[in-house]
């Protein structure tokens, strides 16, 4: 199985997140936070239920198309954190690919903030007006997992594996999930 599967399997198994920050050099760097609120300071809550039958429809092959190229999407109805979506490059050794977890079964972006704030890799964002972080346990220029607070009870989880091919994202994982997790955004809103 490609990349992002390995990254499924310890990130969801494990419920822990990672975030990326990088200095102009590229070098991923740890950056402070303080503790906040569980409940997200966004536009207002999500209803991630609409989703979660079908977690693929989240994202058209319009949008994919701006990200590169991909095999057929591969649901999970299942999964730890909840049902989610995986879009394998289609070459999966040179082109990007994304995973989207529509995270309903207890988890919320304070307890994957709380998880994670430690890895080597981490920073806090807002993605679509909510907040969110990215993170990596490794270097941060291969893979990066960014997720979003819908509710106080709910998250999305953007999983990010960069293919060589990839010259927008090339060495910047986080950046690719975060920009990945904007298109879902947008598609989740009401």
């Amino acid at each position: 199985m490609h990349h992002i599967a390995r990254l499924t399997l310890a990130a969801l198994t494990a419920t822990t997140l990672t975030a990326c920050t990088t200095t102009n050099a590229g070098t991923p760097t740890t950056t402070s936070t303080t503790k906040s609120s569980a409940k997200p300071s966004g536009p207002g809550e999500l209803d991630l239920q609409r989703f979660t039958s079908d977690p693929c429809s989240i994202v058209s092959t319009g949008d994919l198309a701006t990200f590169g190229k991909f095999a057929a999407p591969k649901a999970e109805a299942d999964g730890p954190n909840g049902p989610s979506c995986a879009w394998d490059g289609k070459d999966p050794l040179e082109d990007s690919s994304y995973q989207v977890v529509l995270v309903v079964k207890g988890a919320t972006l304070e307890s994957f903030r709380e998880a994670n704030k430690s890895r080597k890799v981490f920073r806090e964002t807002t993605i679509a007006g909510y907040p969110a972080i990215s993170y990596d346990t490794a270097s941060g220029t291969l893979d990066c997992n960014t997720a979003i607070g819908t509710s106080d009870k709910e998250a999305v989880l953007i999983q990010a594996t960069v293919g060589d091919s990839d010259k927008t994202y090339a060495g910047k994982p986080c950046d690719a999930a975060e920009k990945f997790g904007t298109t879902v955004m947008s598609k989740l809103k009401p």
